[in-house]
């Protein structure tokens, strides 16, 4: 699809929005696009998930309402469900800032804390028109406010990778080793730094695992990440 392709997609889809009533991207509920019953499904206290050598935090567990909201977001083409999970994904990142050591000694020193989000593969993105986790990871760095974390799209693929949702435990981690680096051009903005990975959802920690490695090799000095929810 070309950019006009796109852009006409994005157009319908919001004239839609306009025409039919709205359902709540959790549960199809017709009435709100997010409803009371699904928004208390998600209240909670961000906690620590296991990422292999990485430390992480998530704002709530992905629970059946979570895990709708994440996909009609990301492929539903149910932006207004992003009003919903940037406030999921801003708590979560205020957690590791004040929690972590490594963003506090930044702080302390005045040196910038970057907030990377996690790649999308190239056929994914032009799929769906647009990258919604960096779009949803820009928009929550943007309303921690003014003096904040600094949003860093450094991540790619060096290579073709299989659909992660496809995959069994193992064979995500072996579809992804050695798949994500820094882009050469950015690399000096991450030499030295403490990263913060932000990705939607975690299941087994593979696609953060390989991130963390990513930034790791391109010489970050400590590398964190979140999550709007996490499997149990």
């Amino acid at each position: 699809m070309d950019d006009l392709g796109r852009h006409l997609a994005t157009t319908m889809r919001a004239a839609a929005g306009l025409v039919l009533p709205a359902r709540c991207a959790g549960c199809g509920t017709a009435g709100d696009p997010w409803c009371a019953t699904c928004r208390a499904g998600v209240l909670g206290v961000p906690t620590r998930v296991r990422v292999p050598g990485t430390p992480c935090w998530a704002a709530a567990p992905l629970g059946a309402p979570l895990r709708s909201l994440v996909t009609a977001h990301k492929d539903g083409g149910r932006a207004d469900s992003r009003r919903v999970l940037v406030p999921l994904l801003a708590t979560a990142l205020s957690t590791v800032l004040v929690r972590e050591s490594g963003p506090r000694r930044a702080a302390a020193l005045g040196e910038p804390v970057l907030v990377v989000p996690v790649p999308t593969r190239g056929s994914a993105r032009r799929r769906r028109g647009e990258d919604p986790v960096a779009a949803l990871v820009r928009d929550a760095v943007a309303s921690l406010g003014a003096g904040g974390p600094v949003f860093a799209p450094v991540l790619r693929h060096t290579r073709p990778v299989a659909d992660q949702a496809r995959l069994g435990r193992a064979r995500r981690w072996a579809n992804l080793a050695g798949a994500i680096a820094v882009s050469p051009s950015r690399a000096a903005l991450v030499r030295g730094r403490v990263c913060v990975l932000a990705d939607d959802v975690v299941t087994t920690g593979s696609t953060l695992a390989e991130a963390a490695r990513a930034l790791r090799a391109a010489g970050a000095a400590d590398v964190l990440a979140v999550a709007v929810g996490a499997t149990p």
